[in-house]
């Protein structure tokens, strides 16, 4: 089975404000931008949680038995948002088990995986690192991403790493 890719263009509001005549400097269009993302992180870190169990929902709605490829994309379309929110706001433990769980997702849709248990144990861990949770120690998060690494491992699914992650 073939993963679709769907590439959007996303226009540059800033770009296009710098090209109108009697726009803004960059310099206060950064700032207002700035202020904006500041200004929505509470309700945006707040819509998390949400987001989190709304891919446990898919994951249920399936009967926890099997999930198909089609939820698994489902899965990573709403994983890309979790994605955006922990790097815009610097929740740098989530954006790896984020990231991980998208590699472990693609790799199971590449190779026809179906078992929910990868999954679950992927979504557990974006719950141990949302911002609100517990805190982890350092050893706790590497054990934590370590194991989600054997994961991965064991249903053969680790993909070349980004030297940027």
């Amino acid at each position: 089975m073939t993963s679709k890719v769907i590439i959007t263009a996303v226009p540059n509001r800033l770009g296009q404000l710098l090209r109108k005549k009697g726009g803004v400097s960059r310099g206060l269009a950064l700032k207002a931008a700035s202020m904006n993302v500041e200004n929505l992180r509470e309700e945006f870190v707040g819509a998390i949680p949400g987001e989190i169990a709304a891919l446990e929902a898919i994951l249920t709605a399936g009967g926890g038995q099997r999930i198909t490829g089609p939820d698994l994309d489902a899965m990573l379309r709403r994983a890309s948002q979790i994605l955006t929110l922990s790097g815009t706001y610097g929740f740098d433990r989530l954006d790896t088990v984020v990231k991980r769980f998208c590699d472990l997702v693609i790799g199971m849709i590449e190779n026809g995986i179906e078992e929910v248990a990868p999954v679950s144990v992927h979504l557990r861990a974006m719950r141990l690192v949302t911002p609100g949770a517990a805190e982890i120690s350092e050893t706790e998060a590497a054990h934590m991403l370590a194991g989600l690494a054997s994961v991965r491992a064991h249903y053969a699914l680790d993909r070349a790493k980004d030297p940027q992650e």
